[in-house]
């Protein structure tokens, strides 16, 4: 039989909950309640995986400091921050992670989210509650203090402990002791999923999703959109949405012809060796449109012919708004692949391995197989990849279109 290794933090924790108790009873003992903590307990939350980088569900498990004194814990499912919107329960389009919420017995609670994919990817936030009891030393003292009028009154001030100060004086200990208190406690925890797009969806698909996507996270940047790629071509239909992207559009317009707008991308730069695949992509001066004509926002999307060094794949960065694309498409001659090939026998094993590692999701054609790697991550890696790539500097020395 095969045997199932879980992490160590959850072996340690189902050893933990395994020898607590597991009845919900709280038991009062006068006058010093000697089951109880003298703090409030916390809830603590933990999720695995933690991030989520592959196709899954996020297992959660919930529990209290204090597990005598814990009369339930459950864990709530409360918000999805996603690449272009924020979702949570009761939405009408989006499945929820947790359903139903769990409610459990003290002193702990497990739960599972669905399976997530690519769609999935962002920040997911859970809290885990409990209803706990606890017990706060209280002292009643009586003071003495002077009213509005200037009479001195006396009275009883209770505290934890410390003398009452001002505008109380003249205080006398009357007696200490225990008082129960209880309440809800509650922990959150946000578990980022970015999952590789490949990894639910074919060549095409994912090609078709990533286009789709473009549109829909530029309509939020607009001009905070970049983009920059290495490329020898650009696949459909993802050119045809960068084109767009750099161009800017208007969109969902109304019987008055009154529309919503995508202002350009503030940069788009390709640096390829192919020229020709420049055509159409480019565009320089602003968006305009109206019976009335108002122009919008700058074009600034160039090429640069860099000579040949790019070579037989396509490399294209783009920050969105919350998120960042990160797409590689390589071509594999078919001599590492087809035994048909004339040069296939002549290809070392060790090379052949070497070139097709990683290539999951691919498409054959008459020119050899096309490989696809498309991620998406947190918003701020393209920035830093455009420095340690030197698009700029390649760019500059390059020539220039237009």
């Amino acid at each position: 039989m095969r045997r199932m290794l879980l992490p160590l933090p959850f072996v340690l924790l189902g050893a933990a909950l395994a020898q607590s108790p597991q009845t919900c009873t709280v038991r009062y003992t006068p006058p010093d309640y000697p089951e109880l903590p003298a703090h409030q307990p916390q809830v603590h939350l933990s999720a695995y995986p933690n991030p989520v980088v592959a196709p899954g569900g996020i297992s959660l498990q919930a529990w209290t400091s204090s597990p005598s004194s814990t009369a339930w814990v459950r864990i709530r499912w409360t918000e999805s921050q996603l690449a272009t919107k924020d979702e949570g329960p009761g939405s009408a389009t989006y499945p929820a992670l947790l359903s139903p919420n769990p409610v459990q017995g003290c002193p702990q609670v497990s739960a599972s989210t669905r399976e997530l994919s690519f769609r999935d990817n962002g920040f997911h936030t859970f809290v885990a509650e409990a209803y706990v009891y606890w017990k706060e030393w209280r002292t009643d003292w009586s003071c003495q203090y002077r009213d509005a009028s200037g009479s001195v009154q006396t009275t009883t001030v209770t505290t934890s402990g410390e003398v009452p100060g001002y505008p109380y004086y003249n205080c006398q200990r009357l007696r200490g002791y225990w008082q129960v208190q209880s309440g809800v406690v509650s922990g959150s925890l946000r578990v980022p999923a970015y999952i590789t797009w490949e990894r639910s969806l074919s060549y095409d698909q994912a090609l078709q999703e990533f286009a789709d996507r473009l549109i829909e996270d530029h309509k939020r940047a607009g001009g905070s959109m970049r983009a920059y790629a290495y490329a020898k071509e650009i696949p459909e239909p993802v050119r045809s949405a960068l084109a767009k992207v750099a161009q800017g559009y208007f969109y969902d317009c109304g019987l008055l012809g009154i529309c919503s707008r995508a202002d350009p991308a503030g940069e788009i730069k390709v640096l390829t060796d192919v020229p020709s695949i420049l055509y159409g992509l480019l565009y320089t001066g602003r968006l305009c449109g109206g019976i009335i004509t108002f122009c919008f926002g700058q074009q600034n999307s160039r090429g640069a012919d860099i000579g040949p060094k790019v070579e037989i794949k396509t490399f294209l960065m783009v920050k969105g708004w919350r998120h960042d694309y990160l797409l590689l498409d390589r071509l594999i001659p078919r001599k590492y692949y087809d035994p048909s090939d004339p040069e296939y026998p002549g290809v070392p094993e060790d090379e052949r391995r070497q070139a097709l590692q990683g290539c999951q999701t691919f498409k054959d054609t008459g020119e050899g197989r096309r490989c696809l790697a498309l991620a998406e991550t947190p918003t701020g890696l393209v920035p830093t990849l455009k420095t340690l790539l030197m698009i700029d500097p390649m760019f500059q020395r390059g020539r220039q279109y237009p």
